[in-house]
């Protein structure tokens, strides 16, 4: 753990008398909200909540059933955050928490803690009875080691340990004779106890369950060898290493058969076994796969039966899922659709500046004895959940399997959502359950809300000033709309009478997304704005229409 020292000593100081503790009417307790003190071994620790230290801090001990101080400490630490980052790197307040050093005391006892600091005003505020230090022997295990390889068919290795018991008063070591010793590892704990001279030497039987140390394919098993009662600080970890048997899948069939998107059963029986030894089944609830798709148990006897899906042609696979203690193991599983046909994978859709949509998708057909027109629907949804059919095609599927490519063009945009193109099915010819889905297209509305064509009426050959506001949305789908700036904006004319537009010029945006634009007036018509030149998943748009009558 690292440190950062905020004063320069810890020291101890024999005290003749006891404290002064000031009235209530004397203190103004700068915590309010009151701090935490707590012990661990022979530190003690105080959080006031904050980094900042309260004035002139001090901690006392005192036998406990005891008034007089024996001792006080002055200096401390502050504990560093190990993850300046947690909750956030914006608002994490940081390890408000700060530490004695390890404290030398005169005798082994409990000792009573009272906190002190200067109030408001600088008068002492004295806390009594805020944590108490147990100030004894500490046990440790010195050493530590594991004879022995581990595997499946023998579990069991022999433990030898060697358990001090350090005096806190000078940091001498003894050992540790009848010492409660206990083994954890992710499986479970098994306790020991150290004979008259401090040593250990028995035997430990694993579950063959533990969770490898470092992942799912590592072949080692993390054992932390502590004294009962005490943190992994005051013991020894070891990874054991553990031999990995040779593993195998048999399945009973290496073909399902049905409708595509539909599942069927596939049984099977998966074995290990060790070098020269007999092969044997797995054992029962090992973690086994249908690769990415869902995950089982093996029964006794190693068997297993899953529901393996039929996605096209596409080949399943089987997997015993590695262990510390099992290597991993493959079986692959053929599929045959039956006469059915459905999409599989997930539309292309694009969506123009005009809004229009067009979206594809391969059509698969399997076993078709004839050939068939087959109904595909183009569907939308705003809400993810509710469907709508916009426009119905029909792709002919020719006798046997086949893939086609389904393209519906010019499909109205009818606002943010997802699309799909589905097959419904028929009793002859079934559909799968599964019709992938595209994303939500970003695309952002444009709008020309201001446009107007002065003045009006006006003379002919005089000048007619066009200006205008071009905005555009912040974010798609937000409905929040800002100033589209340097854009170019087209300017448009139909003489009154006639039904023909002609494009008169351009105009650029400003910052505010303003424009303007003098043409001369010629004769009677409508003028328009229209932002056709837009950026990659911008919607185009045009003004409303103003008249201009020119005399």
């Amino acid at each position: 753990m690292r440190k950062r020292t905020l004063a320069v000593l810890c020291t101890a100081t024999a005290l003749a008398g006891g404290l002064l503790v000031p009235t209530a009417a004397q203190a103004a307790e700068p915590f309010p909200a009151g701090f935490k003190a707590w012990t661990h071994d022979e530190r003690v620790y105080v959080d006031f909540g904050t980094a900042a230290t309260p004035k002139d801090l001090k901690v006392h001990l005192r036998k406990t059933g005891t008034d007089t101080p024996v001792a006080t400490v002055t200096a401390f630490r502050l504990i560093e955050d190990d993850d300046p980052c947690n909750p956030s790197c914006g608002d994490d307040p940081g390890t408000t928490a700060l530490e004695t050093a390890p404290l030398k005391l005169a005798e082994l006892a409990k000792y009573s803690v009272d906190v002190e600091y200067d109030g408001t005003a600088g008068e002492p505020i004295l806390h009594k009875d805020r944590a108490t230090l147990d100030y004894q022997l500490i046990p440790k295990v010195k050493t530590f080691e594991v004879l022995g390889t581990p595997d499946l068919e023998h579990r069991t290795v022999t433990v030898k340990a060697d358990a001090v018991a350090r005096d806190p008063r000078d940091d001498s070591e003894r050992p540790l004779p009848n010492g409660k010793l206990v083994a954890v590892t992710t499986a479970g704990r098994t306790p020991f106890t150290t004979d008259a001279s401090g040593h250990l030497e028995a035997p430990l039987t694993f579950t063959g369950t533990e969770k490898a140390a470092h992942g799912t394919w590592h072949q080692k098993i993390l054992v932390v060898l502590r004294p009962d009662g005490s943190d992994t600080a005051h013991g020894k970890s070891l990874e054991v290493e553990v031999k990995h048997p040779y593993t195998r899948i048999v399945l009973d069939t290496n073909m399902v058969t049905g409708p595509d998107q539909s599942s069927a059963p596939v049984s099977g029986q998966a074995f290990y076994h060790l070098e020269g030894g007999t092969e044997k089944p797995l054992p029962v609830g090992t973690l086994m796969t249908v690769y990415n798709v869902q995950k089982f148990k093996s029964g006794p006897d190693g068997r297993f039966t899953v529901q393996v899906p039929i996605d096209g042609t596409r080949p399943q696979r089987i997997v015993i899922l590695p262990t510390a203690w099992l290597p991993t193991a493959s079986a692959y599983v053929a599929s045959d659709p039956t006469t059915s046909a459905g999409f599989h994978d997930t539309p292309a859709l694009t969506v123009n500046a005009n809004r229009t949509v067009t979206l594809s998708g391969k059509f698969r057909r399997y076993d078709i004895p004839a050939p068939t027109p087959l109904k595909v629907e183009v569907q939308f949804t705003s809400d993810g959940t509710t469907w709508t059919t916009v426009k119905t095609l029909t792709s002919t599927a020719p006798a046997g399997t086949s893939t086609a490519t389904v393209t519906a063009k010019d499909v109205p945009y009818t606002g943010p959502g997802q699309w799909r193109l589905r097959y419904a099915g028929t009793s002859a010819i079934p559909s799968g359950a599964a019709v992938p889905t595209t994303g939500r297209p970003g695309v952002v509305e444009t709008a020309l809300p201001e446009f107007n064509a002065a003045p009006e009426p006006v003379k002919a050959g005089k000048p007619i000033t066009i200006t205008g506001k071009l905005a555009r949305e912040a974010s798609s789908f937000t409905g929040v709309f800002v100033p589209a700036a340097r854009q170019t904006v087209e300017i448009w004319f139909r003489p009154n009478g006639t039904t023909a537009w002609k494009a008169m010029g351009t105009a650029r945006t400003d910052d505010k997304g303003l424009f303007t634009r003098a043409f001369t007036a010629a004769k009677d018509g409508y003028w328009q704005a229209r932002y056709t030149k837009v950026p990659s998943y911008h919607f185009s748009s045009q003004s409303r229409e103003d008249f201009v009558d020119v005399q």
